[in-house]
């Protein structure tokens, strides 16, 4: 396999920590040769401990560079609307942190772009390149061709909020000034309360709204929502809840799937987004009458971001497609605004109950 010659734009903590350290691991797979950051004595530094030769604080240098392949982009994703149109433009593969951006309707541009220049852009949905939801992922298909476990008939996903970053190190960060973002501009009639709503949701939530298309293998639609929950239905008729915030932990990780046919089911429990070279674990249970069982299979000790990392130049050159395409995640944009509308319309509901009884 050729190497993939890697630009890096933006080397702050996720930049560092995410990304940049699982790219590094990886030199049989790809060469790192330049970064970009407006913290210029950071980005320096960093260069100078890895040997990696070109630094910038400008990213049109670093695009202008014919000998990157593709660029990982680790930017606040209000940065992306500016930001990867012109990597794209540049004929560069582009790899950027969830979510693809705040608004779907701005995700759809970025979507035609990728489009129109035949370039992939990958959206940082990692849980989708976790080893044990790609192990559970096979038994799905598996049970789905086959039908011996009968339909899927439910999923249900939880994720209180928890300490994300586990045993993660330190980034290296120096007290420059770090670069304005301006604010992605929002679609007629969106005020600044619902812009933070959203803006809120999509950075906290647009993992597990993601992940519960991927392990469907389908689209759906919301059909209920409050504070701590939506519900929903796939185009094949399967329920679906996710909980949001039912309570919180201090120094654990407690994020859940559970996928349920009509005699078995599948339950992943993922690794905290940061936690080193740690896989989720995956529970099978297989109802076979006297012969039933359940199993957990070991896994092997390589993170979500590691995967992914690798994912990407697997896409890159050719030899799989993106586990999570821009066109994949902006139906997750579209998915968070109609979570939106239905609390707001049921929170003007409840009040109107409470101030107006029969």
């Amino acid at each position: 396999m050729q190497k993939v010659k890697l630009g890096f734009i933006g080397l702050g903590h996720m930049g560092q920590l995410a990304h940049l350290h699982n790219y590094l691991q990886l030199p049989d797979m790809c060469e790192i040769v330049s970064v970009c950051d407006v913290k210029i004595n950071q980005a320096t530094q960093i260069a100078a401990r890895y040997g990696i030769p070109k630094v910038t604080a400008d990213y049109h240098e670093l695009l202008a560079d014919k000998e990157i392949d593709a660029v990982v982009c680790i930017q606040y994703f209000e940065n992306n609307i500016v930001l990867v149109p012109d990597i794209l433009r540049a004929g560069k593969h582009v790899m950027t942190e969830k979510p693809l951006c705040v608004f779907p309707e701005n995700g759809d541009k970025l979507v035609q772009i990728a489009k129109e220049t035949g370039k992939i852009h990958m959206v940082g949905n990692h849980k989708r390149s976790d080893p044990a939801v790609e192990y559970a992922m096979d038994i799905i298909k598996k049970w789905k061709q086959s039908g011996e476990m009968g339909k899927m008939t439910y999923i249900r996903l939880s994720m209180p909020p928890g300490n994300w970053r586990k045993d993660a190190d330190m980034p290296f960060m120096t007290n420059e000034t770090p670069g304005f973002v301006p604010p992605e501009p929002a679609p007629r009639g969106i005020d600044e309360s619902t812009r933070n709503k959203t803006i809120w949701f999509v950075n906290y939530y647009i993992h597990q709204v993601n992940l519960m298309r991927y392990l469907l293998g389908e689209d759906y639609q919301l059909t209920s929502a409050g504070k701590h929950f939506f519900s929903a239905e796939s185009e094949s008729g399967v329920e679906c809840i996710l909980e949001l915030e039912p309570y919180s932990t201090s120094v654990d990780w407690q994020e859940h799937a559970m996928v349920c046919f009509e005699k078995g089911w599948i339950k992943i429990d993922l690794a905290a987004p940061l936690a080193m070279q740690l896989a989720g674990t995956v529970t099978i249970y297989e109802n076979r009458g006297w012969d039933s069982f359940i199993k957990v299979p070991m896994l092997p000790n390589v993170s979500a971001m590691r995967n992914q990392a690798k994912n990407f130049l697997l896409a890159v050159t050719g030899q799989r497609p993106a586990p999570c395409p821009s066109s994949e995640a902006v139906k997750d944009l579209r998915i968070a605004a109609d979570y939106l509308r239905m609390v707001e319309v049921g929170e003007k509901v409840r009040y109107e109950l409470r101030n107006n009884p029969k």
